[in-house]
């Protein structure tokens, strides 16, 4: 598995007064039975990051996804937030990879 994030600061154009010049692409790159593990077991709509304006899926990173924000700080966050969630993903996986199998754990 492999995150790919793309980076760039376009300028306001001349006379725009508002403008959101921090942009990004990302785009998740699978292995073919991680990728076969997604369709199995509907991973596509597991969301990985909310916002106050947008829901990030795995379907969507995996198509690759654009963020533009206004801020620095705020796409640094985003960037982060989004790391993290991918982070989490061998646990899913290996979780999938379980289904069907036996769990048997001692309590003391």
């Amino acid at each position: 598995m492999r995150l790919v994030i793309k980076r760039w600061y376009e300028p306001a154009p001349p006379g725009k007064q508002y403008h959101s010049p921090y942009r990004t692409h990302v785009l998740l790159e699978l292995s073919d039975e991680e990728r076969d593990l997604v369709a199995r077991y509907g991973l596509g709509e597991h969301v990985l990051t909310t916002s106050q304006h947008s829901i990030t899926t795995l379907a969507d990173v995996l198509q690759g996804k654009h963020g533009i924000v206004g801020a620095i700080d705020v796409a640094m966050n985003n960037e982060q937030v989004l790391r993290d969630a991918c982070a989490s993903l061998p646990g899913i996986f290996d979780y999938c990879r379980s289904l069907g199998h036996e769990l048997s754990v001692e309590i003391f």
